[in-house]
């Protein structure tokens, strides 16, 4: 015992012979620092002898700007105990944690918020689970406005990119409540892809509601189907005409049981059916189209088909998004302003 502690003495001399050694060769001059974060773990040891691993470090992250993405920033004071930070390339303020600037919410749970009111969810629901699930007492119109700026944030990034599409298209028309009447809407989904290309809310049911539906699919696809399915409304058949001439087919479709049916898009509708009764109607027209182009993208881009092998339409489409999920939404936000204008369509889209 006297024996080892001895011999660990000499090591512990002989240490300290070498480190003042080092400083007497340095003459005044800086010497490069041994980092110290680093750890060494013996990876196994026998008596009197260690073997030690390499030794590991992590280099500290810098913070970059939530903006533009430029890591020349500097401290701006602090905020409720948080410390804000502003940036010399792009002028803006943002905080080091995860949340949009000049909101407490992070971003994961305004995220997780949307995808479940866009699966059908109502925004107290919403407010409740948030409340119980992480703490964080928000108020269910907190969550509407969140709803309204990032679907508009959305649609604005979502909107221009074009899909590959089947020549098969199916068209439709299902009542929706807004405003305390009832409107019609009509939408249009590829046969290949399920991708919903258009979509339009109207007042009435004529030829010339069908035409706008079938402007905004060809606008969208960037090209005419050969074949167009729709129920016997006698609508579609001068709204067709109209748009596409004799380029494209119109197959009436007699029923459920037919060869030829429109289950596809009447299966989709009952799919809006379930959403829109959450919701227990819309207060106006233009909400409700700015909320159901919401849905339309949610369902183009966000959820995942068993029938499409668990791939969304965008995804079948060809379509090689920037976002994959409503989380992604809120971290692309780069607008300050807190208040949306809801945007009105035209004939063409918006």
């Amino acid at each position: 015992m006297l024996k080892r502690d001895r011999k660990l003495e000499k090591e512990v001399k002989k240490l300290v012979k070498e480190f003042h050694e080092e400083l007497k060769q340095c003459d005044g001059k800086p010497k490069p620092c041994r980092p110290i974060c680093t750890i060494k773990q013996p990876t196994s040891c026998t008596i009197g002898t260690a073997n030690l691993e390499k030794a590991h470090f992590t280099e500290p992250q810098p913070i970059a700007c939530k903006w533009c993405g430029s890591t020349d920033i500097m401290k701006y004071g602090q905020r409720e105990g948080v410390q804000n930070y502003i940036c010399k390339a792009c002028g803006r303020k943002f905080t080091e944690k995860d949340s949009p600037y000049h909101m407490q919410t992070p971003t994961e749970q305004i995220g997780a918020a949307l995808n479940m009111f866009y699966d059908g969810m109502s925004t107290s629901d919403i407010a409740k689970h948030l409340d119980e699930t992480y703490h964080n007492p928000v108020n269910a119109s907190t969550v509407y406005r969140w709803i309204l700026r990032y679907t508009f944030i959305a649609l604005t990034i979502l909107e221009p990119l074009e899909p590959n599409v089947s020549d098969t298209w199916y068209v439709d028309e299902t009542v929706i409540k807004a405003g305390g009447r009832n409107l019609w809407f009509w939408d249009i989904i590829d046969d290949g892809t399920r991708f919903l290309l258009a979509s339009h809310l109207s007042r009435s049911r004529t030829s010339l509601d069908a035409s706008t539906v079938m402007r905004r699919a060809w606008k969208k696809a960037g090209k005419a189907p050969k074949y167009i399915v729709s129920d016997q409304l006698p609508a579609y058949i001068d709204g067709i005409e109209l748009v596409f001439g004799a380029y494209s087919k119109h197959i009436q479709s007699k029923g459920f049981t037919d060869e030829i049916n429109n289950n596809i898009i009447e299966r989709f509708h009952g799919t809006i059916k379930d959403r829109t009764k959450v919701l227990r109607g819309f207060k106006t027209m233009l909400t409700a189209e700015n909320l159901l182009d919401g849905f339309l993208l949610h369902y183009n881009f966000f959820r995942p088909h068993m029938t499409l092998n668990d791939k969304t339409p965008a995804q079948v489409a060809g379509i090689k998004s920037p976002l994959t999920n409503w989380t992604d939404v809120v971290k692309q936000n780069k607008t300050s302003f807190r208040q949306v204008e809801l945007r009105q369509k035209t004939p063409f889209g918006f």
